[in-house]
């Protein structure tokens, strides 16, 4: 996928490090933000534009990621991938009332990950299809 801009959005420094390059080597342009309020403040505040984020649910102190994806969303329509540790059902369904566009589990492969993100993209690519033609 190369030319696709990502937000990782991750408070764990070694974990980004780790995603960064894994997706880096598939070919993505990979930006990071270590915080949800990071996030919102180069999507909404500084107007970058990216192909797809990749958020992580937990982001320590400050929002968490689905309430920086909500922000986000507020402002403009983009994909927006979960990335969490939970398994919990509740977890992974307060997270499709926001965007669905799909939830990860971090200990998934770069593989899954990847598939993942071309399935976002092209829901979002349909979905923006539809629209233009109402």
């Amino acid at each position: 996928m190369k030319g696709i801009k990502l937000l990782l959005v991750e408070d764990e420094t070694v974990t980004a490090m780790i995603e960064k390059k894994q997706l880096e080597d598939y070919g993505y342009i990979i930006n990071h933000a270590l915080s949800g309020e990071e996030a919102v403040e180069l999507l909404c505040v500084n107007n970058l534009s990216f192909h797809c984020i990749l958020m992580d649910i937990d982001l320590g102190k400050g929002i968490d990621g689905t309430e920086a994806a909500r922000q986000i969303l507020l402002y403009k329509e983009v994909p927006i991938v979960f990335l969490s540790n939970h398994t919990e059902p509740e977890i992974v369904k307060k997270t499709e009332k926001i965007s669905s566009y799909g939830y990860i589990v971090k200990d998934s492969s770069i593989t899954v990950l990847d598939a993942s993100i071309k399935m976002a993209l092209k829901l979002f690519k349909s979905k923006e299809f539809y629209h233009n033609t109402l």
